[in-house]
Parts: C-alpha cells; sequence; structure tokens
C-alpha cells in the first residue's frame, strides 16, 4: 500500500455533499485550499496520508473506505474491459477512476 496513491474524488465529494459544505469551508476545516480539494474532487490528485487522517479526525471519515473504494472499484472495471467484445487498449487505473 506504501507505493498505490489513492484517488476518491467522487468520495470526498459526497462526503462533503452529505454534510452541506461548500469546497471552501471543507477546504478551510482540512488546511487546505479550495483549489486544492477540487483538484482532489476531480481526481487529478492523490489523498495524502495527513490528509486522510484529517478527514479521519474532522469529518470522521474511515480510512479504509478511502482505499477500500479505489481498490474495488479498479479491479471491478479491469474486469468488465477483460471482456473479449472490449478489444483495445486497457486504460490506466487513474482513468478508471
Amino acid at each position: 500500500m506504501a507505493d498505490q496513491k489513492i484517488f476518491a474524488g467522487p468520495r470526498i465529494r459526497r462526503i462533503r455533499s452529505a454534510k452541506g459544505l461548500t469546497q471552501t469551508a471543507m477546504a478551510e476545516g482540512l488546511g487546505i485550499s479550495p483549489s486544492y480539494l477540487n483538484l482532489i474532487e476531480r481526481n487529478q490528485r492523490p489523498l495524502t496520508v495527513q490528509l486522510i487522517l484529517k478527514l479521519a479526525s474532522v469529518y470522521k471519515v474511515d480510512p479504509h473506505e478511502l482505499q477500500g473504494e479505489a481498490r474495488g472499484s479498479v479491479a471491478a472495471l479491469k474486469e468488465v474491459f477483460s471482456d473479449p467484445l472490449l478489444v483495445g487498449e486497457l486504460p490506466g487505473d487513474q482513468e478508471l477512476i
């Protein structure tokens, strides 16, 4: 897991929306800029360890859920793309998330 980057943008966006927060408000709570949070939500930046810990403490997010979602989604999509009817190049992991 040390080498694996965690991209969980949609999950972060759902958490933020469920709490009724703007990107600015959530970014402030996490100690990051709103533009950086926007990049995270669009899977343009991975979650850092510090940010995962902050999400856990401030917003009561289970860190394993963030990693598990990305891993499970990629595995499921890779299985779908392995179908012989879908001949072609398999998208990269980051593109699948």
